[in-house]
């Protein structure tokens, strides 16, 4: 693959979902690699148009691009481009090619596993950690959860020999392509942004382009949430959401937030009154949360004890209708981590106060 063709590719890759102009593009490239022209740009983009790489379309005086996933080898390209920037990621950093062929060794392994992507590395590196999402086949729960049991226990491993921090995320293949088309700011969403796939590539893409076969239209975002600067505006918006209003603040339109993101927004507040919200949220909508996202996040932030300590409150008090609690109690029970105990008298009488009991 030439490098035109590469950095063209990369970035209609990270902007899933997005059909985005030449000079869009072009500028893209600048920021990113430098030296981009407009003229040479718009050359190459018109010559992989022509191979059946590329769509172009008009929208008033300017022509658009996306990945034309039709084509039958599209997938072939976008993973030699995956490949290409793992070596270029790789080189030079001894210790992270060492790291990166022992996580896809041990996990190649599992034939639950149809691939891996490692999440903003350059900036991760820096920070001494990675981030990964690990892309499960869709099987008997019991096995799923056997395979995350696994996971968890050599990603530790890994993690303590290389004194380097590991956050990871693993999503089953339906699970992955809901979060991927939600309406709604998730974490899954933003990783597909800036990423290596390290394990599979060829897998993930044919992934991503049958998803749109079948209707599902992909998006990307280009920047990360961080919960604790959402805004009270948007934390307000979508508690009201998702089953929980408070006296005294007006109700606004905001951004549309998962869940996941707001119970954590919540606990980096700190702010007992508010706190109680969230047994409360994830009772009424036991049936939209992600317990695997939830964890991914609540161990990233450090929030893994607090959350232990809630879940089992609700296994206590919730009469029915949460069955999906049992998985994630049992993952951070084996992740060895410790219980905040939850205030359950007062978890109960908001309980009862919502109707959820």
């Amino acid at each position: 693959m030439d490098e035109a063709t590469y950095k063209i590719l990369d970035i209609l890759s990270r902007n899933l979902g997005q059909s985005q102009s030449i000079r869009e593009i072009t500028g893209k490239i600048d920021a990113t690699y430098g030296g981009a022209y407009y003229a040479n740009i718009n050359e190459k983009i018109h010559e992989m148009t022509q191979k059946g790489i590329i769509i172009l379309s008009k929208a008033g005086r300017s022509s658009l691009t996306s990945i034309d996933f039709n084509n039958y080898l599209i997938t072939d390209l976008l993973a030699e481009m995956e490949l290409e920037r793992k070596q270029d990621f790789l080189q030079g950093r001894q210790e992270m090619q060492i790291l990166t062929m022992e996580i896809c060794t041990h996990l190649h392994s599992f034939p639950l596993v149809k691939s891996i992507i490692m999440v903003n590395p350059e900036r991760n590196t820096k920070l001494n950690k990675i981030e990964l999402l690990i892309h499960l086949e869709r099987t008997e729960q019991d096995k799923v959860e056997e395979a995350k049991m696994h996971i968890h226990t050599i990603v530790d491993t890994l993690q303590k020999l290389h004194n380097i921090r590991i956050d990871y995320l693993i999503l089953e293949d339906k699970t992955l392509l809901n979060l991927i088309k939600s309406d709604e700011i998730n974490p899954a969403r933003e990783m597909l942004y800036n990423k290596i796939a390290i394990l599979n590539p060829q897998d993930f893409w044919i992934g991503i382009k049958k998803a749109g076969m079948e209707g599902i239209k992909t998006i990307s975002e280009e920047n990360m949430t961080s919960p604790a600067k959402i805004t009270a505006e948007d934390l307000v918006f979508n508690l009201a959401r998702f089953g929980y209003t408070e006296f005294g603040p007006k109700i606004k339109q905001g951004k549309l937030i998962c869940i996941e993101y707001i119970v954590c927004a919540i606990m980096f507040q700190n702010d007992a009154r508010r706190m109680v919200a969230i047994p409360i949220i994830l009772a009424k909508n036991s049936g939209r949360t992600n317990y695997d996202l939830m964890l991914f996040l609540v161990r990233k932030y450090g929030f893994g004890g607090k959350m232990l300590g809630i879940l089992h409150a609700l296994r206590n008090l919730v009469t029915n209708g949460m069955p999906g609690i049992k998985e994630p109690i049992r993952l951070l029970e084996a992740m060895k981590i410790k219980e905040v105990k939850a205030n359950e008298k007062s978890i109960k009488e908001k309980l009862r106060l919502y109707n959820v009991t």
